[in-house]
């Protein structure tokens, strides 16, 4: 069936359902989400869940503080019933060496200077946060009890719910095929589930945003980097914080539900869309971890 929207948005994770929910609260017409998959099905749906203000560059700063005050109140700003599972439990970002506790250090002033909560705490302290952290090797950590973690499939599905409200159509299981357009202009998105005129598009894809350039000529720089995420069994609560640790190339937390989420990225690896875990992580994963973490030597994995 062929359509007509004054903006097609192509991608239903939560930055694709945030941004129609936002267009047709602005009053830009009809909108229109395509997403090939479920809603969060992609990159959004894969994350570690975490959500952090500690970086080292302003604007990625002020973007995660403005998120967090978004996210601490979601449900009532969006005028849904959706429990997005936020928790705020800190970030606990660990420095072995005394050139990374001199960057987290030189962050700390970036940070402060717009009014993000986070602060320097010795090893000791750190392990008042996390009484379980080995901090053998540790020269120190920062810490944010602002940050933390919360449900990305919860976070999407209430910004979904809001946009349908406000007239958004969402479109799942449907995949671009093609794009026409005339004198720099987009005129059509081509779909599985029809054609959709349209005069504008946003696209929100991820990792599939290369390809949905290349169909009007335009080499985007975003490719997919794979990761791999461990998740437990879930266990009474005994971490209320995320420690990351650039040394061991891992972050772990522990969510609402009593699972530990843990998880390391693959940098050095082409780029791909291999979603298929391997064994060489688990044994990788268990082995960093432990030396962190070791009273987690014992969970069964899920």
């Amino acid at each position: 069936m062929n359509r007509t929207a004054d903006v097609v948005v192509v991608g239903g994770g939560i930055v694709g359902c945030s941004t129609a929910y936002n267009l047709a609260r602005l009053g830009a017409g009809k909108v229109v989400l395509v997403e090939r998959g479920y809603l969060a099905s992609g990159s959004t749906g894969r994350c570690g869940a975490g959500m952090r203000m500690q970086w080292g560059t302003e604007t990625n700063c002020l973007l995660s503080r403005e998120s967090t005050k978004l996210l601490e109140n979601l449900p009532e700003i969006l005028e849904v019933d959706t429990d997005i599972e936020l928790k705020q439990g800190g970030y606990l970002l660990l420095a072995y060496t005394e050139k990374m506790a001199a960057q987290f250090k030189k962050n700390l002033i970036l940070q402060n200077s717009l009014d993000i909560p986070a602060r320097w705490v010795t090893p000791a302290e750190a392990k008042e946060i996390v009484p379980h952290l080995n901090t053998k090797g540790m020269i120190g950590a920062t810490f944010c009890p602002k940050d933390g973690h919360c449900n990305p499939f919860k976070a999407t599905e209430a910004y979904a719910k809001a946009a349908r409200r406000l007239g958004v159509e969402i479109l799942t299981h449907t995949e671009v095929t093609g794009i026409e357009s005339e004198c720099c202009r987009i005129r059509t998105v081509k779909t599985t589930a029809g054609d959709i005129h349209t005069p504008r598009m946003v696209v929100a894809a991820g990792g599939y945003t290369k390809g949905l350039g290349r169909m009007v000529g335009a080499e985007i720089p975003i490719y997919p980097e794979r990761h791999e995420i461990l998740v437990t069994e879930p266990v009474e609560p005994m971490q209320e914080s995320m420690v990351m640790s650039f040394h061991h190339n891992l972050y772990c937390q522990q969510s609402p539900h009593g699972s530990f989420i843990m998880g390391i990225g693959h940098p050095d690896l082409p780029e791909s869309f291999d979603t298929r875990s391997s064994w060489q992580f688990l044994q990788e994963m268990a082995t960093r971890l432990i030396t962190i973490l070791p009273a987690l030597a014992g969970l069964n994995v899920v």
